[in-house]
């Protein structure tokens, strides 16, 4: 039940920061936009950022419902077209349905002096309906997921076909969004008061509330429901106000209408204190200070290497997992001061009145330009260096009090340069990883939220955390079944090359190196014998050739591994050991075979043949077949190979070998003898 529950919110955690990452790109466009068309800029400008703040504001802020069902809907379901058309209409029809029933039992609203302002319903896309603001999208875009990977591979007769599959689960989708419309009608007003009662008990709790907010916020996060407090506070139930006569709701909505109404605003929204958030630019400095005070000397420098970059991420991007994780696990006491601290920003904030946007520089950037008397601007650095200290010298007592295994206090740093020099090496770092999290065969799906690579594994058993711990990360997170290596806001790029990776792996164009550290146990036995029990049969009748003398360097170099090739035969290859066969190249240049112990041999016909496209080459076997030595795999046409300028040569590699040896003569053409022995 509880890795149901974690495996639940770390999917809705990974689908809901797909929109919000375009929410915060729009909102530094909006903020400039705003700056723009203040009453100090020139005519010109004034009417560019009139120009792009209306069109942004109402095309993307006023559109965050359907915007976030399409996002989540889209980052839920496996099939992501289907998911977004799925999304559109199902939203269409909610509106709809919604609006429909309120019609028919007579509960629509009418306008008042404000509008709709105060009556709990609202306008969408042109329809009035119940005034769920960004839940509604939330909701329906993880029904939408939901019902796609549950009724979308659904199967008919022939005749039905036309009905199945991601249609099916449209249809049913389209009954529960109907029956869900008509539910909302009765239970969201109830929904509502209770949400906006909660908000405003916070909010009238003064500095105590908004601490409150602050210190969860960060407790939240290592088990990924922060979201579900940040989100709906800054974008629909933090706070409501009337500016330039629309209504607006939502912290982060009420800052850019302010902010992009500046010259009328005399007073700035209370709202705004959720948004008073120093965790990016006072707090990542401090802990890193206090990590490297805290080092072992011979330590400090890689400290210092480590934290550092950390900072600049936090500061610019406002990304301040790297830092956090760094602690989180292994000190958890001190991620308790930590959200202590970053509540005390937003406590210190409200009394002292500071009433503008703080986070990344990016962020606090447009919070420059509001007039003093409103935002109070003056506060920012004497804030930011009062939390600096106090979390400063807290981590610092702390650390030393209880001597906690902070980075830089444990010997691992010292004897560790091996394994890390090699991490370093791109291909490398990902052998390290699918070794650790158990190879190829252990993993389940690899993804990642805005700084995390999550990686599910079938068998927990299997993972090696020390060998994951070796590559270089802010930490790695063993969640059993669910692991979680922190990394930055570069996770993407390192997800999209695991996964190409291990695609390469899986088709035989790659293989992991042996030179490795790994300690898995199902390969343990094997590993053994892969050292002294290989001996591979000639694949054709011909003359015999060392490694070495291959003319192409990948070959001759044994980057793939030992092994000896053919030439001057007649274009007949057989199989040079007994095993299984695991791949055959699209190309048919190239057989992959797996012996009974677990080696990997590859037989490749001929050097740069892949550019002939399969033509020369007539394959007798099939992926998954038995074989033995000297069973007929393949033809080649050696004189189509020779008139395309190729050379025709067979090539034998035992893949992962570091040095083998030919044990008979050369010039002994047969099948009779072994050849060459690993």
């Amino acid at each position: 039940m509880k890795e149901s529950f974690q495996k639940a919110t770390q999917t809705f955690a990974r689908a809901i920061i797909q929109p919000v990452m375009f929410m915060a790109v729009s909102g530094l466009i909006i903020s400039i936009a705003a700056i723009m068309k203040m009453e100090f800029m020139p005519g010109l400008f004034k009417t560019i950022g009139d120009f792009f703040f209306g069109i942004i504001t109402s095309g993307v802020i006023g559109s965050l419902s359907i915007i976030f069902c399409v996002g989540i809907a889209t980052a839920l379901a496996k099939k992501k077209t289907d998911a977004a058309i799925t999304a559109v209409s199902t939203f269409m029809i909610f509106l709809f349905a919604n609006n429909a029933w309120l019609t028919l039992t007579n509960r629509l609203a009418k306008e008042g002096e404000m509008g709709l302002f105060g009556t709990g319903q609202n306008t969408v896309l042109g329809i009035q309906v119940n005034d769920m603001g960004v839940f509604l999208g939330i909701i329906l875009g993880c029904l939408v997921g939901f019902m796609l990977n549950r009724f979308g591979n659904v199967k008919f007769h022939k005749y039905l076909a036309p009905y199945e599959g991601t249609k099916f689960a449209f249809v049913l989708t389209l009954f529960v969004t109907i029956f869900l419309a008509i539910i909302i009608t009765y239970i969201w007003p109830m929904i509502n008061s209770g949400i906006n009662f909660l908000v405003d008990g916070m909010a009238k709790s003064g500095p105590f509330g908004f601490f409150g907010y602050g210190f969860l916020n960060r407790m939240l996060l290592p088990v990924g429901m922060h979201h579900l407090l940040w989100m709906p506070m800054l974008y629909t139930v933090g706070g409501t106000a009337e500016i330039a006569g629309q209504a607006v709701s939502g912290a982060y909505n009420i800052w850019l209408a302010q902010l992009g109404d500046i010259g009328s605003v005399t007073q700035m929204n209370p709202a705004i204190g959720f948004l008073t958030n120093f965790g990016p630019l006072a707090l990542p400095l401090a802990i890193s200070l206090a990590f490297i005070k805290t080092a072992r000397p011979e330590n400090k420098a890689k400290v210092k290497a480590i934290v550092f970059p950390t900072v600049i991420v936090a500061a610019l991007a406002g990304v301040t997992e790297p830092i956090e994780f760094l602690f989180l696990f292994t000190a958890p006491v001190l991620w308790v001061i930590h959200a202590v601290v970053f509540g005390l920003g937003y406590f210190f904030s409200d009394i002292l009145g500071l009433k503008v946007m703080i986070g990344s520089i990016p962020e606090t950037i447009p919070s420059l330009f509001v007039p003093l008397n409103l935002g109070h601007q003056y506060w920012i650095l004497p804030i930011a260096l009062g939390l600096g200290i106090i979390e400063y010298f807290a981590f610092k007592t702390v650390i030393l009090k209880l001597n906690l295994p902070t980075i830089g206090r444990e010997a691992m740093l010292e004897n560790d340069d091996e394994n890390t020099m090699v991490a370093k090496e791109k291909e490398a770092g990902l052998a390290i990883l699918v070794q650790g999290l158990g190879g190829v065969s252990n993993i389940v799906e690899v993804y990642n939220c805005y700084t995390r690579l999550r990686c599910d594994v079938k068998d927990a058993s299997k993972v090696d955390i020390n060998l994951l711990k070796t590559f270089p990360s802010s930490g790695v997170v063993d969640k059993q079944k669910h692991i979680q290596i922190i990394i930055g806001i570069g996770v993407e790029t390192l997800r999209e090359d695991l996964e190409n990776y291990i695609e390469n792996l899986k088709s035989g164009k790659l293989n992991l190196p042996s030179t490795l550290k790994q300690d898995l146990t199902i390969h343990s036995n094997i590993s053994q014998q892969k050292k002294s029990n290989l001996e591979l049969y000639s694949p054709a009748k011909g003359n015999i050739l060392p490694m070495e003398q291959v003319p192409d360097e990948v070959f001759s170099g044994k980057a793939l591994g030992d092994g000896f090739a053919v030439k001057n035969h007649n274009g007949e290859v057989y199989s040079p050991v007994d095993g299984v066969i695991t791949n055959i190249f699209p190309t048919k240049h190239a057989i992959g075979i797996e012996t009974r112990e677990g080696h990997q041999i590859l037989i490749h016909m001929g050097i740069d043949t892949v550019d002939l496209q399969g033509k020369p080459f007539t394959i007798k076997v099939q992926e998954g077949q038995s074989i033995k030595h000297g069973d007929f795999l393949a033809k080649m046409d050696t004189e189509e190979i020779k008139s395309a300028g190729k050379e025709d040569m067979v090539i034998i590699v035992a893949m992962e070998s570091k040095q083998g040896q030919i044990v008979n003569d050369p010039e002994t053409l047969g099948f009779t003898s072994p050849i060459f022995s690993v």
